[in-house]
């Protein structure tokens, strides 16, 4: 699977680009919203699953994965957060994200929710 990590923290992509990489997924990282919309609108580029920070500096988490999906509808979404308050995750639900990941996050915390992001069926 080929993942696209998100995280205006570099230390936060650098861990899910080796966790998720030492499963065996392709993971492409960014630290600005901007170089990953750029990567995603490349129609060469492959893409299966974003892991996406809630809160960053040039676009919110939402904004992000909206302009995500203008892209590529079928992308499945995890978002990461420091911040999850029951209407972050009642707003994150309504707005079709897969699955969320609380920060701070273990590698097994990442990987579980990956994982059922990718079963889930409707989102979370």
């Amino acid at each position: 699977m080929t993942i696209v990590v998100v995280d205006d923290e570099l230390a936060v992509v650098k861990m899910c680009e080796k966790v998720l990489g030492a499963q065996g997924h392709t993971v492409h990282g960014f630290t600005t919203t901007r170089e990953a919309l750029a990567h995603l609108a490349d129609g060469a580029a492959a893409a299966d699953l974003l892991v996406v920070d809630y809160l960053m500096p040039e676009l919110n988490g939402f904004e992000f994965i909206q302009e995500a999906w203008s892209l590529r509808p079928t992308l499945r979404v995890v978002m990461i957060t420091a911040h999850g308050t029951r209407e972050l995750l009642g707003e994150a639900s309504q707005a079709g994200i897969h699955g969320m990941v609380l920060k701070p996050f273990t590698p097994s915390d990442l990987t579980r929710g990956v994982q059922a992001a990718m079963e889930r069926s409707s989102p979370a």
